[in-house]
Parts: C-alpha cells; sequence; structure tokens
C-alpha cells in the first residue's frame, strides 16, 4: 500500500479542540520523545502518525500505527488495506462498526497526494489548504494486542465523496474536520451513527489547492521537503504501483 500524506510539526502550534477553548493536546511532548513523527513529507501506511484522541475529557496525543488492526484479528491472519474506512461503511461493517461507535480521533496533516491522471500517465498532487492551516482528518481507532503481550494502537482516515473540487481528481477524499466537528468527533458520550455521521460531509471547494508535484513521491524511501515542490518539468517516474491514499477501503 503506498498512499502518502504530509504532517510536519511547528513548535507552539496549539489546537482548540473539543469546544473546551485552546489546550495543548501534548503534541509537542509526543514529538519530543518521537522526533521520528516531528516533519514528514511522504507518510505512507503501516508507520506510526500523531493522533489526537479524547482522554478523561482532554485531548490527548497518541502514536497510532497507520492501518487499522481490529481488537478480534489474528496474528496469522492480519487484515490488509485498512488505512481507509469508508463513510457509508462505518455503520455497518464487522471492520469498522466497533471502533465508530467507541474509539475515534484525529489525524492531523498539512496535505495529502493523490495521482491525478493525465494524458495516460498519473501525476502526483499535494491537496493543500489554501490558507496555510492544519488540515484534521477524521479517524477512528482500535487497540490489538498482539502474540508477545504488546497492545498496538491503530487507526484508519475515514474517506468520504469528492467535492467539486477534488472530483477532476478523484472520487474520493478525506473527510476533514472543523473545530466544531472535532468537538462532536472526539466525544466518547456521542455512540449514535445518525449524530456522527453528518458530520462526515466533504469539505468546502473553496478551502483546498491541488499542487502538481515531483513523481519522487512515487517512491516511499524518498521523503524530504522537495517533494512539494511544484513540478514544471518532465522527471522519470522512480516507483511503479503508487496507491493513491482514498483508493482502497476494506469491504466488510
Amino acid at each position: 500500500m503506498c498512499g502518502a500524506f504530509v504532517y510536519v510539526y511547528v513548535g507552539g502550534v496549539r489546537y482548540q479542540l473539543m469546544g473546551s477553548g485552546v489546550e495543548r493536546a501534548g503534541i509537542a511532548e509526543l514529538i519530543a520523545s518521537r522526533p521520528d513523527l516531528g516533519s514528514r513529507f511522504n507518510i505512507r501506511p503501516t508507520q506510526d502518525v500523531v493522533t489526537i484522541v479524547n482522554e478523561d475529557g482532554r485531548p490527548v496525543a497518541k502514536p497510532m500505527r497507520w492501518g487499522l488492526i481490529p481488537n478480534w484479528a489474528k496474528a496469522d491472519k492480519l487484515p490488509r488495506s485498512t488505512f481507509n474506512a469508508r463513510d457509508d461503511r462505518l455503520a455497518e461493517s464487522g471492520m469498522w462498526r466497533g471502533p465508530f461507535s467507541r474509539s475515534r480521533a484525529v489525524v492531523p496533516a498539512n496535505g495529502f497526494f493523490e495521482w491525478k491522471k493525465t494524458d495516460g500517465s498519473k501525476q502526483p498532487m499535494y491537496i493543500t489548504p489554501k490558507d496555510g492551516e492544519i488540515l484534521s482528518f477524521a479517524a477512528v481507532y482500535d487497540s490489538w494486542i498482539n502474540e508477545h503481550g504488546e497492545t498496538v494502537d491503530s487507526c484508519a482516515i475515514v474517506t468520504t465523496a469528492a467535492n467539486d473540487f477534488m472530483s477532476s481528481i478523484h472520487d474520493r477524499m478525506p473527510a476533514i474536520l472543523d473545530e466544531e466537528t472535532i468537538a462532536l468527533w472526539l466525544d466518547p458520550a456521542t455512540t449514535d451513527s445518525t449524530s456522527l455521521q453528518p458530520i462526515l460531509m466533504p469539505a468546502s471547494n473553496d478551502i483546498l489547492q491541488a499542487i502538481p508535484v515531483s513523481k519522487r513521491v512515487n517512491s516511499y524511501k524518498n521523503d524530504d521537503k522537495e517533494l512539494l515542490r511544484e513540478f514544471l518539468d518532465d522527471e522519470p517516474t522512480e516507483a511503479n504501483g503508487q496507491l493513491g491514499l482514498f483508493d482502497t477501503s476494506i469491504d466488510e
């Protein structure tokens, strides 16, 4: 799996979450203990990502594996392609139903990559906010105990139908939350899908921009800020088989 997004931590950034005013989610402390999570330009499934969850009524930053492992999974039969969770399957799927009702998170991101088909090839596009703000992706998570007795927290990013802006690039996009919907999404007292489903809507057409970038992003080996530079010249593709961040979702 080769979906990719970008998260670059900027020291001093504070997050207003859960309707409780401006609070620290502990991201600085997390990154101080895990510097590898701080500046990343090509995050891929199975890698650890920064998430924000609600613990005892306050936002807490936690590292999680990107690619959900359900608590009932067998070590020799781990599910694949669980880095995305379609919004229209959350309430019914055996994979997503439990995490959707009991364990939801936010994944912060500066932007994500998607591949646009042009003239028989695929041009990577960097989708990022016009105003430079951080995106808050809706996510679900679960905790699994491996064969060594270790707890593995893992998550999946929720996707929804593309808005008009994204539809020329891909037919799906991440469910992007704002301050008000973050509060509801992270509230553990809210378990009714009829309250949660309506907030998983396509983002407004005017908040995002799409920048063509280097095909170097096709290779997971490349992870540097030059990946975000606007692509102007023809470049050879370094790797085949790239998978758009929102191409695949397990359907159970």
